[in-house]
C-alpha cells in the first residue's frame, strides 16, 4: 500500500467529515482537536500497515519512535487547545470566518494541507524496509531536537496558562519566564520539533527529490511567522495594549521567535 496516498486520503477524509459537521453545528470548538487527532490516526495507521514480510526489527523500533513522537506532540497540543477553547467558550479566530460556510470549510482543507506537509518527512521512515545504522546518529540528533522543541513549547504554554489563571493578571500580557526571551516561545518550540522530525527522517530518504521535503517544516515555520500565527496574535495584541508604553517597549526589546536575540523592532504607540 502507498502510505503517501493513504495518509492523504485519511487526512482529507477526516477534515471534510468534521468540517461539514462543524458547519452544520456552526462551531469551531473541535477544530484544533481534530487536527491533532488526524496526526495520531495517520501515525498509528502507518505503524500498523506493513506490506513487507521481511522487515528488519531495527527499523520497526525507529518507526515506533518516530510515530510516538508525533502522537505525543499531537496528544499534548490537541488536549491543551481543546481545554483552552472550551474554557474561553470559543475561538476568536473564527468569529468572521464562520460567517461564510465556504470560507469555514476552506479553513478545514487548509488544516488538511498542514497535517499532510508535516507528516510527509516521517512517511519516508514509515515506508522504510530496513534501518540505516551508518546514519543512526542523524536520527538521534533529530529526536533530541524534537524533545527540546516539545519541552520548550510545553513550558511556554504552561507558563502563559498559569499567568492568565491568576485574577490579578486579567487583561495583562505575559513577559515572564520564557516569554521574557521571546514574544512567541511556544512557536519557537513547535518550529524546532518539526525540523527535528525531518532530520530524524533524513537517513530514510533514498532519492534526491526526497530531500525537498525540507520544504515541509520550512513552510510550517513561514506559515507560523508570516501568516496565521504571529501576525494574528500581534495584531490582536496591538489592538488591546497598543496604547500601553510597557507593551510597546516589550515588543521592541524582545525577539519575535528565537529566544534571547533581542528586539530590532520599531513598534509605536497606537
Amino acid at each position: 500500500m502507498d502510505l503517501f496516498l493513504m495518509v492523504f486520503g485519511v487526512d482529507f477524509g477526516i477534515q471534510m467529515f468534521f468540517g461539514a459537521l462543524a458547519i452544520m453545528l456552526n462551531t469551531e470548538i473541535f477544530f484544533d482537536f481534530v487536527g491533532s487527532l488526524t496526526f495520531i490516526t495517520c501515525s498509528i495507521l502507518c505503524l500498523l500497515i506493513d506490506d513487507s514480510a521481511e522487515i528488519a526489527s531495527s527499523i520497526k523500533d525507529i518507526k515506533l519512535i518516530q510515530g510516538t513522537c508525533i502522537c505525543i506532540w499531537a496528544g499534548k497540543l490537541g488536549s491543551f487547545l481543546l481545554y483552552r477553547v472550551i474554557k474561553s467558550k470559543g475561538d476568536k479566530r473564527f468569529v468572521e470566518i464562520k460567517k461564510s460556510k465556504a470560507r469555514f470549510f476552506k479553513v478545514w482543507l487548509i488544516q488538511g494541507v498542514w497535517v499532510y506537509l508535516n507528516m510527509m518527512p516521517s512517511i519516508f521512515v514509515f515506508t522504510a524496509s530496513k534501518g540505516n545504522p551508518k546514519y543512526a546518529l542523524v536520527s538521534l540528533v533529530g529526536w533530541a531536537l524534537f524533545v527540546f522543541g516539545l519541552l520548550f513549547e510545553t513550558v511556554a504554554d504552561y507558563q502563559k496558562t498559569m499567568f492568565r489563571n491568576k485574577p490579578e493578571n486579567h487583561e495583562k500580557f505575559v513577559t515572564t519566564g520564557l516569554w521574557s526571551t521571546s514574544r512567541h516561545p511556544n512557536y519557537f518550540g513547535e518550529i524546532l520539533l518539526w525540523f527535528g522530525l525531518f532530520i530524524a527522517a533524513l537517513p530514510y530518504m533514498s532519492a534526491p527529490h526526497h530531500f525537498l521535503s525540507v520544504l515541509c517544516p520550512t513552510l510550517t515555520a513561514l506559515q507560523i511567522i508570516y501568516l496565521s500565527g504571529v501576525p494574528m496574535l500581534e495584531k490582536s495584541g496591538l489592538k488591546k495594549w497598543g496604547k500601553d508604553p510597557k507593551y510597546i517597549e516589550y515588543l521592541n526589546s524582545t525577539s519575535c521567535i528565537i529566544p534571547c536575540l533581542g528586539g530590532q523592532n520599531k513598534f509605536k504607540l497606537q
